[in-house]
C-alpha cells in the first residue's frame, strides 16, 4: 500500500496499467492512443496520481516523459503486481484442466520468423485450448521481458547469464552466405550486404572480421532484416555474414562457417530460459515440446 501525506491511498490495476504504458511508451499522446482513452484524461489521471502519492511521477520535455526517482519505483512495484497477477490467472486457469491456459512466450525476431510458426503448430495439434501471448523482439529486449517476469519462458540467441532455469537448444553456425563460390582471401574486396541485428551477434561477426583482415569490408547495403538480406544474396548483389537459420529456404547458395585462429567454428547458441516456478503441468509440457522439436530438427 501506498501512503501520501494526506493518508492511506487505494491504487487499482487501471492505474498500475496506466503506468506500465507510459513507461513503455514515455509519449504521453501515444499512451492516451494505447489506452483508448483522450489526452487530457490522461494527464488529469497523472496529476491525480500525483497528488495522492504526494510526490511527482513524470518530468515533461519536448522530446516526451520520463520518470522521476519516485516515479521510476512505481514503475517497476506496477510492473512487478501486474505480472504476478497475470501469472496467478494463468495457474489457476490450468488447475481444473491441464490441457487449458494462457503461455506468455518471448521469441528472438529470426527464431520467431523460422522456428516459431512449426514449433506452435505441432504444439496446438494436441493441446487446442492453450491461449499464446508472444513477444517478438531483438534476443537483448526478450531477455529483459524474461528477467521482468513479463513472460513466462524466453527462447533467446547468444551469450546469456540467466540465474534461473536455461537449455541449451541449438548450436547455429555464422557462415559466410553467397551466390557463388566464396574466395575469403578476396572477401574484402565483395559488396557485402549487412542487415540490422542485435549487438551480441553483429559484436562476434566483427570480431571475427577484426581477427582475419586488416582492412574494412565492403559494405554495399544495409538493410533491416535477415530475410530481405538473403533474397538480395540470392540475386547476386553481395555476400552476407550470418546464422544458416535463414538458408534453409535456399538450395542454390554457398554457405561456408567462419572460423577462429584455432580453426574451429564460430557458433550462435540458442537458449530455452525459464524460472523455477514455472512448474503447472501445461508449462511443463509445452517446456518438453520446445526441448524435442530442436531436439528433433537439430
Amino acid at each position: 500500500m501506498f501512503k501520501s501525506v494526506k493518508g492511506e491511498i487505494a491504487m487499482n490495476f487501471r492505474d498500475l496499467e496506466v503506468i506500465k504504458i507510459l513507461d513503455d511508451e514515455r509519449n504521453i499522446t501515444s499512451a492516451a492512443t494505447k489506452l483508448y482513452i483522450y489526452q487530457p484524461s490522461l494527464s488529469y489521471k497523472i496529476n491525480t496520481l500525483e497528488q495522492e502519492l504526494g510526490v511527482p511521477l513524470l518530468i515533461r520535455s519536448k522530446k516526451g516523459i520520463r520518470f522521476t526517482a519516485q516515479g521510476s519505483h512505481l514503475v517497476d512495484y506496477a510492473k512487478k503486481t501486474l505480472n504476478g497477477f497475470n501469472k496467478m490467472k494463468d495457474y489457476l486457469h490450468s488447475i481444473d484442466n491441464e490441457d487449458e491456459g494462457v503461455i506468455r512466450l518471448g521469441v528472438s525476431q529470426n527464431l520467431a520468423r523460422y522456428d516459431l510458426p512449426e514449433l506452435l503448430s505441432s504444439f496446438t495439434d494436441d493441446f487446442q485450448k492453450v491461449q499464446f501471448k508472444i513477444v517478438t523482439s531483438w534476443s537483448q529486449s526478450i531477455y529483459k521481458l524474461i528477467e521482468s517476469n513479463e513472460v513466462s519462458l524466453a527462447i533467446v540467441r547468444g551469450d546469456v547469464s540467466w540465474k534461473g532455469y536455461k537449455t541449451l537448444l541449438n548450436k547455429e553456425p555464422i557462415c559466410i552466405i553467397s551466390k557463388d563460390e566464396i574466395d575469403l582471401d578476396n572477401l574484402p574486396s565483395k559488396s557485402r550486404i549487412a542487415f540490422e541485428t542485435d549487438t551480441r551477434l553483429q559484436n562476434t561477426i566483427d570480431s571475427w572480421w577484426k581477427e582475419s583482415y586488416n582492412e574494412p569490408p565492403n559494405e554495399a547495403m544495409l538493410i533491416d532484416n535477415l530475410e530481405s538480406c538473403l533474397k538480395l544474396v540470392e540475386k547476386g548483389m553481395g555476400y552476407a555474414i550470418a546464422p544458416n537459420i535463414g538458408v534453409r529456404e535456399y538450395k542454390n547458395l554457398n554457405v561456408v562457417p567462419i572460423k577462429n585462429k584455432e580453426n574451429e567454428i564460430i557458433y550462435r547458441d540458442t537458449w530455452l530460459l525459464y524460472r523455477e516456478e514455472e512448474d503447472y503441468p501445461l508449462m511443463q509440457k509445452f517446456i518438453k515440446h520446445i526441448k524435442a522439436y530442436y531436439n528433433d530438427n537439430n
